[in-house]
């Protein structure tokens, strides 16, 4: 439903309409049980459109009334451009006059475009090019899965020059091709509030892409058509593009004119059934999930992003902010159901849909997940411990729970793994610093022969070095991806060699991106298992490919000295030894006194 609103251009460009819906459980109930109306006395569309109808830009005078009509749902305000407009790109925004005579400028809660002078406005698109995204020929189904967490701004710091970041993000396609990743995680697209640098974790317009990212003032109309033909471009080589979601929170601020319009909307802002507490709040204004707009609203988003745009998964940030576990008619756990039914009615199949949930107790997490039955969520116990690892130089008892990441999920349900993501320092800055890269190897390689999803971090591939501090001011900062310095020195190749061969490996063999996994909860007498006392840890991981049983031993030492260990073996025969490019005879099941090298592994391999 609220796809339909906003700034309507007809096909033929002839027509735009405007439409503003507001609820009223007066009509129908299940909208909400807390807010009330908005008590508007008059709307005003005022833009930059005005002067090509007679009157002047902005005009109070020759603006548009926009007139009140019943919904099933609340009431609409609607008013109508009937005549052609030049091609271009323009700006809107509402005018309202409430009923105690107070006057407000707000935006469009459902517009297609954001605007730009610090997103005070709302836009439309009039002519330009237009395409529809093709839906990838092949979707994985989410362990298949090895994403690259992309923060637009920062990955085309270096190279956009003048264009909009998302022309620029197709000059690395080949880059990104090259690395072996088949899917591009974004963070927010979404527009944010006051147009400066942002991770856009403070949304403000969610069916708008953020205007900085889509605008090249020599072809203004044209902003998601630049979105449309990247994804496209990206499906065309079997890359999926999944989209980070905020759906917990909008950035309403003090001023209307940098806020959540459907807060300012309302003559008494606390009349709104859109912004109200709702379980584990925290960051900025909350969406309060009680209220069945607020459902329908946070849906319909979705699946225009999802339809539209054929995106192939949603990360959905923060869900402990929309998360009651004893109720799944609210907030995350209704929200992935209706999807999930809608997306099976459409016959779209392998949509990863996914949670950051990040809980006190680091595995309830897994619990809730199965609960909400989201596909997976985000497995941040790996990364912290692998970041501990790298600082320390020894491994604990735990290594063998974190490795055995799929543990305690549901049929069909994983972990999201990483050792590095935009809410922490680097790995190599845990590590010590790009003198110290190497500390980040055995990570990598654990990283990659475990169960789950795997996410890289934007720069991580070639040991981006940045710090973040855990919490307070500065977290949110530019941290541009330098291709031209670090992507190609010496660490930066050695790492990103390792990383295409890694991927490559875990792309050729499907029992990597299995759940099988052993040793757990205890080490093995045969000899598999952590080993604190060296800093290795052996495990085995495999399964049935085509009716032939696949077999991966894997030895990681995450010491910075050379270890000696017996390395045992389910089967004798050859084995390969894929990370080294060597082959081994197993007599005896086992291969003795084998020289681990520091910081190093082994991938054994054999498939009968």
């Amino acid at each position: 439903m609220y796809e339909q609103f906003g700034a309507v251009v007809s096909p033929d460009n002839e027509k735009v309409e405007f439409k503003l819906f507001f609820p009223d459980n007066s009509i129908d109930p299940k909208q909400y049980v807390r807010g009330g109306l908005p008590r508007i006395k008059e709307i005003r569309v005022r833009g930059d459109f005005q002067s090509h109808l007679g009157g002047e830009d902005w005009a109070f005078d020759s603006a548009l009334t926009m007139a009140k009509q019943a919904h099933p749902k609340g009431w609409l305000y609607t008013s109508e451009i009937d005549q052609a407009l030049p091609e271009g790109f323009y700006q809107y925004k509402y005018f309202v006059t409430f009923e105690n005579d107070t006057t407000r400028w707000c935006g469009d809660p459902c517009t297609k475009y954001g605007g730009a002078d610090e997103h005070e406005n709302a836009g439309f698109a009039v002519g330009g090019n237009d395409t529809s995204v093709q839906p990838i020929a092949k979707r994985l189904p989410s362990q298949d899965l090895v994403l690259y967490e992309l923060m637009i701004d920062d990955f085309t710091r270096e190279f956009r020059g003048n264009r909009a970041p998302i022309d620029a993000i197709k000059d690395k396609i080949p880059y990104l091709e090259g690395l072996g990743i088949n899917g591009i995680e974004f963070m927010p697209w979404t527009s944010w509030p006051g147009g400066d640098f942002s991770w856009g974790y403070d949304p403000v317009q969610f069916f708008a892409v953020e205007y900085r990212y889509v605008h090249d003032a020599s072809e203004p109309a044209d902003k998601l058509f630049r979105l449309q033909t990247l994804i496209n471009d990206l499906h065309a080589r079997n890359v999926h593009v999944v989209m980070d979601g905020v759906f917990n929170h909008v950035r309403a601020g003090i001023d209307p004119n940098h806020g959540f319009p459907y807060l300012w909307l309302y003559m008494n802002p606390a009349d709104s059934p859109y912004i109200g507490s709702f379980a584990q709040g925290g960051f900025f204004e909350e969406f309060d999930y009680n209220n069945g707009c607020v459902e329908e609203f946070i849906r319909d988003v979705c699946l225009y992003w999802l339809d539209t745009f054929q995106i192939d998964g949603i990360r959905f940030d923060f869900t402990l902010g929309f998360f009651l576990k004893d109720n799944p008619n609210v907030g995350i756990t209704k929200l992935v159901s209706d999807l999930k039914a809608q997306l099976a009615q459409a016959g779209r199949k392998n949509i990863a849909l996914m949670l950051e949930h990040l809980t006190d107790n680091r595995f309830e997490a897994i619990d809730d997940t199965n609960h909400i039955c989201a596909n997976g969520c985000w497995f941040d116990p790996f990364m912290f411990k692998s970041a501990e690892y790298a600082r320390n130089s020894n491994i604990d008892g735990e290594i063998l729970r974190i490795l055995d990441s799929s543990l305690d999920y549901a049929e069909g349900k994983g972990p999201v793994t990483y050792i590095e993501n935009h809410d922490h320092s680097s790995i190599v800055q845990e590590a010590g610093g790009r003198g110290r890269w190497f500390k980040t190897q055995p990570p990598a390689i654990s990283l990659l022969t475990s169960p789950g999803t795997v996410l890289l971090h934007n720069g991580q591939e070639f040991g981006e070095d940045y710090f973040l501090p855990s919490e307070g001011s500065g977290r949110v900062q530019p941290r541009p991806v330098r291709f031209s310095t670090h992507g190609t020195d010496s660490v930066g190749q050695r790492l990103l060699s390792l990383y295409q061969k890694l991927i490559r490996i875990r792309k050729d063999h499907p029992s990597l991106r299995s759940p099988n996994f052993f040793p757990f909860p205890f080490n093995h007498p045969d000899g598999y298992g952590s080993f604190p006392d060296k800093d290795l840890v052996i495990y085995h991981r495999y399964g049935i490919v085509q009716g032939q049983f696949e077999r991966f031993i894997v030895v990681v030492n995450y010491s910075d000295f050379d270890q000696f260990t017996d390395i045992p073996f389910p089967v004798n025969g050859p084995w390969d030894d894929l990370l080294n490019d060597q082959s081994v005879l197993v007599n005896n099941f086992r291969l003795s006194n084998q020289r681990i090298n520091s910081n190093w592994a082994r991938i054994y391999f054999q498939k009968e």
